[in-house]
């Protein structure tokens, strides 16, 4: 049974001033816990929390925590999360801000709370992802530098990190963050399934975030728009080849995913191959459906699908050359053989987990800072469906 909604959360939503909203919720919270309360979100990196708002000194600015995949959290990492906190504020009571499958941070009382906050803080998510169309003041709190333009468009351009649908919950995530900007993933749950892009267009900097926009934005279209999978490719191309030059293209495997019947239909095209993950540690790549990038070639394209089924203890790996292509000190790549490394070392591990442990891997191949985005989703659909 949903609790009611406190007087208090009701001011939380009907804040008109967003950039007040960090005041208004912990203002909430205090008068509520009748103690010190804080209010703390995951930074760009999903490594650590950052206090937007506290009321007593016992609240550090940032408190160590890399459990996030961007910004977002899993509800499974809370109780950790929880206990990083308590490291830090001795006694501390944490609730976190839940909005439908993820977590954008949490409230922090120094004490036991008088009153439940846990409408309170739902309110609050709520209230904070809407107020990031009205104001800058969550997404500047959330990163350490200043993103180049490149970096701040690729942002811009992912849907959130973590969800869970309808018996699948899937997971993606971009590296660095602050600059590169040629790479993106999407989906979209939609009546003909659940859509899956992963993308990659050529080269750095502002031309790789213009590519990567009109492409998103012709796939985007054509999606909402009725299109099968065949035509969403040829509008890409198509919009790739006006935007581009003589030389741009955009790699991608673009893809949709029938939950009911399990099955998988894709387009490669010039993208690292699809990765089908089974639970006991084998694998096995799809290697059908492959094609040009899309933007080469100016003549009219077709475009021709591949499909296969996934067992029931299967999940699907999609993912960008940079994360195979990253080399460590000695100049070694990573390479498929080590990313499946890391897949198997994370066991039967959730998706946001699973891409979390991924990302960490590529970070720490090297101490030498990326030079290509490093982009991947995991789709886990063995969940049983609603």
């Amino acid at each position: 049974m949903t609790d009611p909604v406190t007087p208090d959360a009701v001011q939380v939503l009907s804040e008109q001033a967003t950039y007040r909203l960090p005041l208004r919720i912990v203002a909430a919270a205090r008068a509520l816990a009748g103690c010190p309360a804080a209010l703390y979100i995951v930074d760009l990196d999903g490594s650590c929390l950052i206090c937007i708002e506290g009321d007593d000194e016992r609240f550090p600015q940032r408190i160590t925590a890399p459990l996030g995949v961007g910004p977002e959290l899993e509800p499974a990492v809370v109780g950790e999360l929880a206990r990083m906190v308590e490291s830090k504020v001795p006694g501390a009571q944490v609730v976190p801000l839940l909005l439908r499958d993820r977590a954008l941070g949490v409230l922090v009382c120094a004490d036991a709370p008088r009153e439940p906050l846990e409408e309170l803080a739902r309110q609050a998510a709520l209230a904070l992802e809407l107020g990031g169309g009205y104001s800058d003041v969550l997404h500047s709190a959330r990163r350490h530098r200043m993103p180049t333009a490149a970096g701040e468009i690729q942002q811009n351009l992912l849907p959130p990190r973590i969800a869970r649908l309808d018996g699948t919950v899937l997971s993606g995530g971009v590296l660095p963050g602050y600059d590169v900007g040629g790479d993106f993933f999407d989906y979209a749950d939609n009546a003909d399934g659940l859509w899956l892009a992963v993308a990659d267009a050529m080269g750095k900097g502002n031309h790789a975030a213009a590519l990567a926009s009109v492409a998103i934005g012709a796939l985007r279209a054509a999606r909402r728009g009725g299109a099968t999978l065949e035509q969403a490719a040829d509008a890409m191309h198509e919009v790739v080849v006006d935007a581009g030059d003589r030389l741009g293209f955009v790699t991608a495997v673009l893809a949709v995913w029938q939950p009911r019947t399990r099955l998988l239909r894709w387009i490669n095209c010039g993208h690292p191959q699809p990765v089908v993950l089974a639970d006991d540690g084998g694998h096995r790549v799809l290697a059908d459906g492959g094609t040009y990038p899309l933007g080469l070639f100016r003549e009219e394209r077709v475009f021709t699908s591949a499909e296969a089924r996934l067992e029931e203890d299967e999940r699907l790996l999609l993912y960008s050359d940079g994360v195979t292509e990253r080399r460590d000190d000695a100049g070694e790549q990573i390479g498929l053989a080590g990313l499946l490394d890391v897949v198997n070392a994370a066991g039967d591990g959730s998706a946001p987990r699973t891409v979390r442990l991924i990302q960490d891997s590529v970070l720490a191949a090297s101490s030498a800072p990326l030079r290509d985005d490093a982009t991947l989703m995991v789709v886990d659909p063995r969940l049983p469906r609603r």
